[in-house]
């Protein structure tokens, strides 16, 4: 009895475990369908960085890279089953507002297309201050 019970506990993990993958990979690959590159990161790119894109949080697994083209994001290679990296063109952004946590400055970004809002830290964001005010985007 209790190896049925071990390997049906075993079962259900790993179901739960791809069912939250897709769950977790959906906007994403909205954002995918748009603006997915075959670029490597710019030399800028910030690391390690925490933030959301729709309703997946990325705890220290985003990279965030800015370059005149537009935002860069991927996610650390052992935790992006195959998502591909974006290159979101600052023509795409619409708005930006405040999404402060506790102890930390963030953003909430708006895109024009899908509608898909991504949240990253203030500091990961500040290179791209010149690019974001050439779209009329001033933040606070």
């Amino acid at each position: 009895m209790p190896t049925e019970f071990y390997a049906i506990a075993i079962a259900g993990s790993i179901l739960f475990t791809i069912i939250l993958i897709f769950v977790l990979s959906v906007d994403w690959n909205k954002l995918g369908k748009y603006y997915s590159t075959n670029e490597p990161p710019p030399a800028n790119v910030s690391r390690f960085e925490y933030g959301s894109v729709g309703i997946a949080y990325y705890k220290g697994s985003l990279n965030v890279g800015v370059t005149p083209q537009g935002l860069h994001l991927s996610i650390f290679i052992l935790f992006n089953f195959g998502l591909p990296a974006l290159l979101i063109p600052w023509s795409a952004i619409r708005k930006l507002e405040p999404a402060n946590q506790l102890f930390a400055q963030r953003f909430r970004l708006y895109l024009t297309e899908p509608d898909v809002k991504i949240i990253l830290r203030k500091d990961a964001l500040e290179p791209a201050r010149k690019y974001l005010a050439a779209q009329g985007i001033e933040w606070i």
